[in-house]
């Protein structure tokens, strides 16, 4: 009976064995099912994963590159315009240092070398166009080693064997403006020093006309002006002038506008147009 009773007792133990094993590893086949479901899971969501990360990198990369073509494009568009602004844009004219005041036409004169004469005659000449009502500038040049300059005052006065006094003629800035408006003639002249002027000027006033008088357009009368003929005072527009006349008729005119500017023409109204347009110069600045 022992011997029969052994092989049972042999697969009890087996048995026994293995359940003993399973349950020590908490492993059943329903665990093994959950764990086979869970790895096949895993994969599916790394699949899903890598999947989302190829797509996102396709769009940043196609964003980076919609942006780089843009960027091209509005590079190009900007250069085309800027070219085409360029081609078709008005060059800039170049404005003479010495032009104070808007005038409607330019002329340039190179006087090197001239006589006080020739000037005149020149000058005359070149005047007898200027139409009614507009302002031209004479642009008075010189020759250099270089090309050519704006003539300064001292030589343009030197040029008119002017008689002005030394210290009137070092209250001159170089920088002076001739012009007509109409059949009239202007100076204008800038200031150093408004004592040195101002105290200049009226020692000058004996020879004004001897030295500047020929320029203007009230010359032919003006040579018949005594000598000694004095300047008179005005108020015209609440602004101070000194005036030399012939039978009533003004053929000389100076006015300071400020401490910085002298104004010499032949007509009050050349020297309200001039002041005008010196005020309007300021006030657009």
């Amino acid at each position: 009976m022992d011997k029969e009773k052994s092989p049972l007792k042999q697969i009890r133990t087996f048995q026994g064995d293995v359940a003993e094993a399973l349950e020590k590893q908490h492993e059943s086949l329903v665990s093994i099912q959950r764990v086979e479901h869970l790895k096949k899971d895993s994969i599916q969501s790394s699949g899903k994963t890598a999947e989302v990360s190829k797509k996102r990198i396709e769009f940043t990369y196609l964003l980076l590159g919609s942006l780089l073509l843009f960027v091209l494009s509005a590079t190009g568009v900007w250069y085309a315009y800027n070219e085409f602004v360029r081609k078709t844009s008005t060059p800039p004219i170049a404005t003479p240092a010495n032009r104070f005041i808007y005038s409607e036409a330019e002329l340039v004169l190179n006087i090197s070398e001239t006589s006080r004469e020739d000037f005149i005659k020149t000058l005359s000449s070149a005047l007898e166009e200027v139409a009614d009502g507009e302002v031209r500038h004479v642009v008075l040049e010189k020759s250099t080693l270089e090309g050519t300059e704006l003539l300064p005052t001292s030589e343009f006065l030197n040029i008119l064997k002017s008689r002005a006094p030394g210290n009137l003629i070092r209250a001159f800035d170089p920088l002076f403006m001739l012009g007509a408006y109409g059949k009239s003639t202007f100076l204008i002249l800038r200031l150093d020093s408004f004592e040195n002027a101002f105290a200049g000027m009226l020692a000058w006033e004996k020879d004004l006309n001897r030295d500047i008088g020929p320029l203007l357009a009230t010359a032919e009368i003006a040579r018949n002006i005594e000598p000694g003929t004095i300047f008179t005072d005005i108020i015209d527009r609440n602004k101070d002038a000194r005036i030399l006349s012939l039978y009533d008729e003004v053929t000389l005119i100076y006015s300071f506008l400020d401490n910085n500017t002298l104004i010499i023409t032949d007509n009050l109204e050349t020297l309200r147009v001039v002041v005008d347009r010196l005020t309007k110069e300021k006030l657009s600045r």
